[in-house]
């Protein structure tokens, strides 16, 4: 799977391995055409085949410290085309296999979804995924 990790000082979730996502505008685009966009944007690729998994909630404060309860939607999609290159809000881009995310930091909802899927077992020590919020 494609995970991005976070800059530093980008909130939610800094310096953690994420998945790639973002934000809804539900006034001018649906989740999925949501989730595409913001994988171009995070990821530079297309993806296509999206299949709604599971999703998660959290509370973190947002870039300005607010404290901001946020909703994860998660998808499985498959690669299209691109070549992967970072955007915005996450330093670098890696793809992992299941058996990787037991010794990466992830976020916290990530962990949720993650342990749903019975892709990761309760023992994880670097735990803090993310689609969109």
């Amino acid at each position: 799977m494609l995970l991005g990790r976070k800059k530093p000082n980008t909130f939610p979730y800094p310096n953690c391995w994420v998945t790639v996502g973002g934000g809804v505008d539900l006034d001018k685009e649906t989740v999925e055409e949501a989730l595409r966009r913001e994988v171009r944007e995070e990821a530079n690729i297309e993806i296509t085949g999206l299949k709604k998994l599971e999703f998660a909630e959290d509370n973190e404060p947002n870039k300005h410290g607010e404290m901001t309860h946020y909703l994860f939607l998660t998808y499985l999609a498959k690669y299209k085309s691109g070549i992967i290159k970072p955007g915005d809000d996450v330093n670098e881009l890696r793809w992992f296999t299941k058996k990787e995310l037991k010794s990466i930091k992830i976020s916290r909802p990530s962990v949720i979804i993650f342990k749903s899927l019975s892709w990761i077992k309760d023992s994880l020590s670097k735990t803090v995924f993310t689609g969109l919020s």
